[in-house]
């Protein structure tokens, strides 16, 4: 600016770093399973019986070392790798094996065709053995109605060279539909499934309310059934564009009676239904945001880690740097414990996990040790949806804890609590703050609990970090604990609050210094981080975040001389030591009451 005429001049000057501000705390990520069979495709079968023209189709399936049905493949040369997702190098002596559906009809010693046969065949011939009855049937095949088909010699060939292309056929190849077609079998040495593979996922999705959810649900079925099922066989006609396929299908939901009670079949699935109501769950609670991810798999008790490359799995949830929480509904104790591994990791995820639908005080618990997860127990009811197809029949009890369990009514479901615990952790955090307990909080939006745990049993689930929801006389149903997973082993980190005040303080403290970094490393750079942060756990300390009747008793930080010598500032290197006071639950409220004569303090003798 040129400074000439004498006056009062202005100018504008750069604000420097923003301060800092506190990260979301409450935006959970959902991840949910669900069932995904691959296709079939059955190879059509043509020819003649005398005079008469007859069609039949082969439908290719694996089975075990013992005849059983293993899983299902849509064509025969990749049949061992997508329904195990084996390595070839693992597999052994493999053979072929074309289950024929049905059986002959007509002759009274005809064996049955049905799953579980074995057998062996020659040239010219398929020898079947069931039940220890064996019979040889001469160039001849069933089909899926149990009708006598002539051979396609050209059709067989065709499908058994597929197969003897990937893998090394152990048998001499078959050169016709008698040769050896019906019951082969496949053996394995040291095969071992590897971790559950996703057949079919799409990126998670941000979604706001319970409307915008709905409309993911649908997209998301819309989307799979495209991707896993021929266009023409889904809308009756062909639409080249997938897109085009996808947003047709999604207007047919609304309108096609038969596409309607396949999306509800669909969210009917228990792991689809679990997912559905704890999304729900978290929105009857005061929810906000939160993100959504469906995962179409061939075994829902597998591995939930999947592969780091391809963002699969938990690692679904990478890019999605302000989610604070993780719920996964209704996953077994080997996936839980990968979610607080996922948590534990990160650093600034908090994991909602749910109990068994009936518990016990010396249940198996996941462990953490640093107090990144917290569990809920029991399960609830919830009123049964209008969409809602079938029954619960997959939920059972056993052994003594089955006369534990509160039967649903015919107009209620049984539900895992960890979608309706995000929700009440977002409420409190909106509410009151992170530093609040999310404890002692009324739970909406269900119909009761699938197990009464009253106030002595609750002592045994306390005390081990398991936290019980209960219902009150006058008071409704509540959640009644406040602990994190890390109880038993290290009680500095024994509650929620204070775990997720930290990865609250620690996160933002981190976001919120990035300016730092490639600054000259002296005594300035060490004034103004000092200055930052102090002035954010100031204005922590006003919100009640922190114990102390000064800010001295409350928090210190100390970024000088003495926490960055010469070396570590030769390493690149600077060092800010950070103590934090946090406030704690009154766990424990405790009344002192004895007989007081009007003078002085009460005798407790």
């Amino acid at each position: 600016m040129d400074y000439q005429t004498p006056g009062v001049y202005v100018r504008e000057v750069d604000s420097g770093p923003k301060p800092i501000a506190s990260v979301a705390t409450s935006i959970p990520g959902f991840l949910g399973l669900f069932k995904h069979e691959a296709a079939i495709d059955a190879i059509a079968i043509s020819g003649k019986s005398g005079d008469r023209s007859i069609q039949g189709k082969i439908l290719p399936q694996l089975v075990d070392k013992q005849g059983a049905v293993a899983g299902d493949a849509g064509d025969a040369a990749s049949a061992l790798t997508q329904a195990f997702r084996f390595k070839p190098s693992q597999v052994k002596d493999i053979k072929a094996y074309f289950h024929l559906h049905g059986a002959p009809k007509s002759g009274k010693d005809a064996p049955k065709f049905e799953e579980g046969s074995k057998g062996s065949g020659v040239k010219g011939r398929t020898k079947i053995t069931y039940k220890g009855v064996t019979k040889e049937f001469a160039e001849e095949v069933v089909d899926v109605d149990g009708k006598i088909v002539t051979e396609n010699d050209q059709l067989v060939e065709d499908l058994l060279n597929r197969l003897h292309e990937t893998f090394e056929l152990a048998a001499p190849k078959p050169k016709a539909a008698g040769d050896v077609l019906a019951v082969y079998g496949y053996q394995f040495e040291g095969a071992v499934p590897t971790a559950l593979q996703s057949e079919y996922s799409v990126p998670p999705m941000a979604v706001t309310n319970k409307a915008d959810f709905f409309r993911w649900l649908q997209s998301f079925f819309a989307e799979y059934l495209i991707q896993t099922e021929p266009v023409e066989e889904v809308l009756g006609e062909n639409i080249e564009d997938p897109d085009d396929a996808a947003d047709a299908v999604y207007e047919a939901l609304t309108k096609d009676p038969t596409l309607a009670k396949r999306f509800r079949t669909w969210l009917s699935q228990p792991e689809v239904f679990n997912f559905v109501a704890a999304v729900n769950g978290f929105y009857d609670n005061g929810g906000g945001k939160c993100y959504v991810y469906l995962m179409g798999v061939g075994n829902t008790e597998g591995s939930i880690r999947e592969n780091q490359a391809d963002k699969l799995g938990l690692y679904a949830f990478d890019d999605a740097d302000d989610i604070a929480l993780m719920a996964a509904p209704g996953l077994n104790s080997q996936q839980q414990n990968e979610v607080l591994e996922h948590c534990e990791t990160r650093k600034d995820r908090f994991a909602v996990l749910d109990g068994p639908i009936v518990s016990t005080g010396d249940m198996e618990i996941p462990a953490s040790e640093k107090g990144y997860g917290a569990m809920y127990v029991p399960w609830v009811k919830v009123s049964k949806p209008s969409w809602f197809e079938g029954n619960q029949d997959h939920i059972t009890v056993s052994g003594p804890n089955r006369r534990k369990l509160q039967r649903a009514t015919k107009n209620e479901l049984y539900v895992p609590p960890s979608g309706h615990l995000a929700g009440i952790i977002a409420r409190v955090d909106t509410d009151r703050g992170v530093h609040k307990a999310p404890a002692n909080e009324l739970i909406l939006g269900i119909t009761g609990l699938t197990q009464n745990i009253n106030r002595i049993e609750q002592g045994q689930y306390n005390d081990r970090g398991i936290n019980v929801v209960r219902i009150f006389k006058d008071r409704g149903i509540r959640v009644w604990g406040a602990r994190t997973l890390a109880t038993k082993s290290d009680p500095s980190w024994k509650y929620i609050n204070v775990r997720r005040l930290f990865i609250m303080i620690e996160q933002s403290i981190m976001i919120g210094s990035q300016w730092a970094v490639f600054e000259p490393n002296d005594q300035v750079l060490w004034k103004k981080l000092t200055r930052d942060v102090r002035s954010y756990l100031m204005r922590v300390w006003r919100s009640g975040a922190l114990f102390g009747d000064t800010p001295a008793e409350a928090f210190y930080v100390k970024c000088d001389s003495e926490t960055n010598p010469r070396y570590l500032i030769d390493a690149g290197q600077v060092n800010v030591q950070v103590g934090i006071c946090p406030v704690k639950p009154a766990e424990f409220v405790v009344f002192s009451i004895g007989q007081w004569d009007g003078g002085g303090l009460i005798d407790e003798a």
